[in-house]
């Protein structure tokens, strides 16, 4: 056991699938959690066969999707919706510390594994369900995935522009932010155990979360009645200079919503006419005369490429960066020299090719983040998990004949 990591010892059942669930398990495997990925035997983690359809990646179930947050983990295929798969769920969980699923609310229960039956035969289990809407409610037992978390919760209504009207965000955000909360309510749990050595049920909501990430704007909503504006790229209705702009190439994000931080930019872009000039005496002379004011920016603006301009204003002091396409942004050498990826050899023999994955996004001087193993294949570590818990290998082949693992 490596003492230097945070959950070395820690055992974790994931019930998990597609994204949040995953991802949360994903954050305890990099901190030593033994983390054992229970999947469907018949079709595994649909996140397996999830986009890249005919990459080599995808033809052998270990899509994109899949490589992102399954590293460090053990795959065990398991029927739960057997009697047979439940009794080894309910002989694993017996020394398990955390059950984490993510199944329709009330599928767990309904098989004899919900928090309610595994804390009598285990009482310092931490059971954490992640579902769209929580364990109570009218929509408690709704399916959901990101977008529509995104609809009901309001992200959407103020993300976009009047052109466009309302647009979800490029990345499955909700999903992830899910996960963190997640894994923040099971790293919480586990410290509480360690004084009461009593587990608890964990009810994690992404309609919730969802609002969670939108705090002022959810305030504003609560006390005002009303939705913020759909304002794209820009901060907020009538903010100068915090927007996104087009260069001479390319487009840049600029952060210059106060007086002090304009200063700097007309000084880097050669633009100090700029803090005299009658259209910038006062907040109201500015919003009346936004339009001409980002005209003139934008022609300065596109004299240089947007890679120039970033490093003119960042030297300046200038909060500002070029936009990036993702294929370059997982490039930039701040992640580089952070060593923020982990790349794997693949493996050959089992058709899987070079790759890279994202890991902890905060560094630790103590107990740092470790990736040990690559995602595993769908059952790979099967036989070896069984054995653990005393099958034998006759016993693991009648199990594997009638379809149970």
């Amino acid at each position: 056991m490596d003492l230097k990591q945070a959950f070395s010892g820690i055992k974790v059942l994931a019930i998990t699938r597609v994204v949040a669930a995953p991802f949360a398990a994903y954050q305890l495997a990099m901190h030593g959690a033994d983390v054992i990925h229970v999947e469907n035997p018949d079709e595994g983690d649909s996140a397996r066969w999830s986009g890249n359809l005919g990459s080599p990646f995808e033809k052998i179930g270990m899509a994109h999707t899949f490589l992102a947050y399954n590293s460090n983990k053990r795959s065990l295929t398991l029927a739960i919706n057997t009697p047979e798969g439940q009794a080894i769920f309910r002989k694993m969980a017996e020394t398990a510390d955390v059950v984490i699923e993510n199944l329709k609310g009330g599928t767990m229960a309904r098989y004899g594994l919900g928090y309610d039956d595994l804390k009598k035969i285990n009482k310092g289990i931490i059971f954490c369900s992640v579902t769209g809407y929580g364990q109570t409610g009218p929509k408690k037992n709704d399916p959901a995935i990101d977008g529509v978390i995104q609809a009901t919760s309001g992200m959407m209504s103020i993300t976009g522009t009047k052109e466009t009207g309302p647009l979800k965000t490029g990345s499955t955000i909700v999903d992830f932010t899910t996960g963190y909360a997640a894994a923040l309510g099971i790293a919480t749990a586990l410290f509480q155990r360690s004084r009461t050595g009593e587990g608890q049920a964990i009810d994690v909501a992404m309609l919730e979360t969802a609002i969670n990430m939108m705090g002022g704007e959810v305030v504003r909503a609560i006390t005002q009645k009303d939705t913020p504006p759909l304002v794209g790229n820009a901060s907020g209705k009538g903010a100068f200079v915090s927007n996104t702009y087009p260069c001479k190439e390319g487009y840049i994000a600029i952060a210059c919503g106060s007086a002090s931080r304009r200063t700097k930019l007309w000084k880097v872009m050669n633009r100090t006419d700029l803090e005299t000039d009658p259209r910038m005496a006062n907040k109201e002379s500015i919003l009346k005369n936004m339009a001409s004011l980002e005209e003139d920016l934008v022609r300065t603006l596109k004299e240089k490429p947007a890679l120039e301009w970033e490093a003119l204003m960042n030297k300046g002091g200038v909060s500002a960066m070029a936009v990036r396409e993702l294929a370059d942004a997982v490039h930039h050498p701040q992640l580089i020299d952070r060593k923020f990826f982990h790349a794997f050899e693949g493996d050959p023999a089992n058709g899987v090719p070079p790759f890279a994955v994202p890991t902890a996004s905060y560094r630790m001087s103590a107990n740092p983040m470790k990736i040990h193993s690559m995602p595993p294949r769908l059952g790979q570590h099967t036989d070896e998990v069984l054995a653990e818990y005393g099958y034998s290998k006759d016993e693991i082949a009648k199990l594997r004949a009638n379809k149970t693992v």
